[in-house]
């Protein structure tokens, strides 16, 4: 019989037993893991390679790049193979182990420019509304403001409390992942519209609830219709419908993907702000992070070293 033939069927039954795992593959992992075994055999096979326990992790590589698969495909068909050359090499030894694992590119993060991001928040309804509606447009305005205007995420959104905002400095208090507190600053439209909505908007919604009596770190600054602390949720209804009256499909995330973004970039004919504030800005552990981001490319660091260095 074909070593590879033979192979195959080996490992279809393998597959099928235990998956190679603690657990049973799925079906569609099996099928999954059996095509990409089946393809890299054939091409192998083709070029030279009479059995499996011949192939080196070069000749992987090389039908890898023969077959011209994305990065997820190649990582998938890794751990295929991780699976298929198993009995025909020591452990932790076949050419599968031996090749790094392939980093899929990461989706495009869609992207509002500077009069977008505008339109969206400015479009918020406010004065015009009355009774509970029109103090729940107070406060979904100052939602939009602060999310685009200090980049803060959702939850931190969710999460800020009355002692956190600081009025003399303009500045807010968060908490972000991994408990990480950080200060950042406030925009003007931000200050007035968080100003008027806790002088206007929040007293009505908690007066008779716990959170009237809740210390200043405790009390909620966003609150919903009946004065409770608002939830995420909520946070993401708010700003994908201000984002669906202009036209534009998302929810906070792409807000502070467009705070980040902005920074860098600056008002027309004034400088954006250095990478690094705006990781800071933003809360990101890693400055790579916030390099894609905000889709900072290499080029345009370089573009950036070489106008602001005095050896560029």
């Amino acid at each position: 019989m074909d070593p590879w033939h033979d192979a195959l069927e080996r490992f279809a039954e393998r597959l099928t037993q235990e998956g190679g795992r603690a657990r049973a593959l799925t079906a569609s992992s099996r099928e999954a893991y059996l095509k990409d075994a089946r393809q890299l055999a054939r091409w192998l096979s083709q070029n030279g390679l009479p059995e499996p326990g011949r192939v080196s992790p070069s000749a992987v590589e090389a039908a890898f790049r023969a077959l011209d698969w994305s990065a997820s495909t190649r990582a998938r068909a890794l751990t295929a193979l991780r699976l298929f050359f198993e009995p025909h090499f020591p452990p932790n030894r076949s050419p599968a182990d031996l090749i790094d694992e392939p980093r899929p590119s990461p989706p495009p993060i869609p992207r509002l420019s500077q009069a977008d991001a505008a339109q969206v928040v400015e479009a918020a309804p406010e004065r015009e509304l009355t009774g509970v509606a029109g103090l729940l447009a107070l406060r979904n305005r100052a939602i939009l403001e602060v999310l685009y205007g200090s980049g803060l995420r959702r939850q931190e959104a969710c999460d800020l409390v009355l002692a956190g905002v600081d009025f003399e400095h303009e500045t807010v208090r968060v908490i972000g992942k991994g408990s990480r507190a950080r200060t950042i600053p406030l925009t003007e439209p931000a200050v007035q519209a968080l100003s008027t909505w806790l002088s206007d908007g929040r007293p009505p919604l908690v007066s008779g609830t716990p959170m009237a009596g809740a210390t200043a770190s405790e009390a909620a600054v966003f609150v919903s219709r009946s004065g409770k602390r608002l939830d995420g949720s909520a946070v993401y209804r708010v700003v994908a419908k201000a984002l669906r009256r202009a036209g534009r499909a998302g929810g906070p995330h792409l807000l502070r993907h467009a705070a980040g973004t902005h920074l860098l970039e600056g008002p027309p004919e004034v400088q954006g702000a250095h990478l690094r504030v705006v990781q800071e800005i933003l809360g990101h552990s890693s400055l790579a992070t916030t390099q894609r981001y905000t889709g900072v490319t290499t080029r345009a660091i370089q573009d950036a070293l070489r106008k602001g260095h005095p050896r560029g």
